[in-house]
């Protein structure tokens, strides 16, 4: 059985602490564990300019968590429900990131056939179909 790969971005008010945003970051992580998910790794990305203001905040706070396990999409969504509640998230995003495909089968390319008198017309006689007199 392969576990399915997830990410989770988490975007954080750009006005709390250090020590809030770790506990944050902690608190997101218990949540994974909790429904059953294994966190791989953690990048804080820290603060950066947001495309838009949300809430009227140009910075936010990211954090981008790569887990896996065998969740269910219910779970999924209580997880990000359960994020959202807290008011220092200003966005959840969980992606299911697809399980690499096997490589196809490349398959030779097909030899030319020669052009044949009826699709050209016999050269030398000067005969052509009705398809090369319009």
């Amino acid at each position: 059985m392969t576990l399915t790969k997830y990410e989770l971005m988490l975007l954080l008010d750009p006005f709390l602490e250090d020590p809030e945003n770790e506990a944050q970051v902690e608190k997101a992580q218990e949540q994974i564990k909790r429904r059953g998910g294994t966190v791989t790794h953690v990048d804080l990305w820290g603060k950066r300019r947001l495309a838009y203001p949300i809430e009227k905040k140009q910075e936010g706070y990211y954090a981008l968590f790569s887990f896996e396990g065998d969740i269910h999409g219910s779970e999924i969504a209580e997880l990000e429900r359960m994020l959202r509640l807290d008011e220092k998230v200003m966005r959840v995003m969980v992606t299911r990131i697809p399980a690499p495909k096997a490589p196809k089968k490349v398959k030779a390319p097909k030899a030319a056939k020669p052009a044949t008198e009826t699709q050209y017309g016999n050269a030398r006689s000067g005969e052509t179909t009705s398809a090369n007199q319009r």
